[in-house]
């Protein structure tokens, strides 16, 4: 079985290449877009693991729901959910995960018997006072990297992608 090769770009353009993709060769069956956009998550989820390593016990994911907690001082798991973009199952994993090594309290709800509110607890404020900094300016640092305009621009083509992703297509 052989896998049609094929530009998505005319000849009078220059192909792009982006780390080792190059959109010259790619099987019809692919996108340059869908893979560049995938490789760069891959490389920045990396990269931020490592970086994360180096400032904080905490993993990313532990840091996304341990920083929720401490913008709204006190938090239920949808409001985590919300904060995070994690699903339910995910963030309750990571939520008795903290609770285990004693980053976050947690105690029912008054309002809602079923819901939980989550609090940091006197060694999950000392953890996020002492990395905050850290990760604040690696974050900072990356936002840095595009001007402005460039931003709009990067995050006014995700959303068109996005759009185009969840449209109907054409049956050929």
């Amino acid at each position: 079985m052989t896998c049609k090769i094929v530009s998505i770009f005319s000849k009078r353009r220059k192909p792009l290449k982006f780390q080792n993709i190059d959109s010259e060769f790619l099987p019809t069956s692919s996108s340059f877009i869908v893979k560049v956009i995938h490789r760069t998550s891959t490389l920045l989820t990396k990269n931020t693991a490592i970086k994360f390593s180096s400032i904080t016990d905490l993993n990313v994911v532990e840091w996304r729901v341990v920083s929720g907690i401490h913008f709204f001082g006190t938090a239920t798991q949808k409001m985590l959910v919300e904060f995070t973009g994690g699903d339910q199952a995910q963030t309750s994993r990571i939520l008795a995960a903290l609770k285990r090594k004693g980053i976050v309290d947690s105690q029912y709800n008054g309002e809602d018997r079923r819901a939980r509110n989550f609090k940091l607890s006197k060694a999950g404020q000392q953890a996020v006072t002492a990395a905050l900094p850290s990760i604040a300016n690696y974050f900072s640092h990356i936002d840095a990297a595009l001007t402005p305009e460039e931003k709009h621009v990067f995050v006014s083509t995700l959303n068109k992608l996005l759009a185009a992703a969840s449209a109907p297509t054409k049956t050929e």
